[in-house]
């Protein structure tokens, strides 16, 4: 975990003070990056435990699907302009859906932060929404490495991790099971697959 390398380095820093400047910088920023990551990792636990003792409390509202893409995809802007990958939305003008906007968000965005994580430097991830008379999918795909049908099956299990698989290395495996938890909690589903270089996640609500 993140805690190992913060023990680690703070370790060097209190036993070494004769570090160069430069050296202790590094390893100072070193250690900050690891205390946020863990951070990271604690609001995960903290929000799979809260769905796990209580039923996901939905608060509905109009929304609209356009402009609900369209704050999703801002929302990851800088993470995506860091690795030179541009995000674009395609979505029905004056289309709403009745959702929780904020637990829908979190939903997609884990969705969008693990396609932005795994997708090639100088590629596209794609937001897109399609509304028929039954039900409103959205779909996020990237141009990246592909998972395989055996994990395919399992990436949305809490806490799977497998080092080939993607979205479980970095993380605990629990950003794409809260997404389940709250798109189900919706009434959808959510579902992925990847081939040829293309990853697509699914997630559909009834309307």
């Amino acid at each position: 975990t993140p805690l190992t390398s913060i023990i680690g380095y703070l370790t060097l820093l209190e036993e070494s003070p004769d570090l160069p400047v430069d050296v202790r910088a590094r390893y100072t920023g070193i250690t900050l990056a690891k205390a946020y990551r863990l951070e990271e990792l604690l609001d995960e636990f903290f929000e799979i435990t809260r769905y796990n003792l209580d039923a996901i409390l939905l608060e509905r509202e109009n929304v609209d699907i356009a402009l609900f893409l369209d704050q999703v995809a801002d929302e990851f802007g800088i993470a995506a302009k860091d690795r030179d990958i541009s995000i674009t939305t395609i979505a029905p003008q004056n289309q709403q859906a009745f959702i929780d906007s904020s637990k829908m968000a979190r939903a997609l965005g884990n969705v969008v932060k693990n396609a932005i994580s795994y997708a090639d430097p100088k590629s596209e991830v794609t937001l897109s929404a399609v509304v028929t008379e039954y039900e409103i999918v959205l779909s996020t795909t990237n141009h990246g490495r592909e998972i395989s049908a055996v994990h395919l099956e399992a990436i949305f299990e809490r806490f799977y991790r497998e080092d080939r698989s993607r979205g479980q290395s970095a993380n605990a495996g629990l950003g794409l099971a809260i997404a389940r938890e709250i798109v189900e909690a919706h009434g959808g589903t959510i579902g992925a697959e990847s081939s040829n270089g293309l990853t697509t996640f699914t997630i559909r609500l009834p309307q």
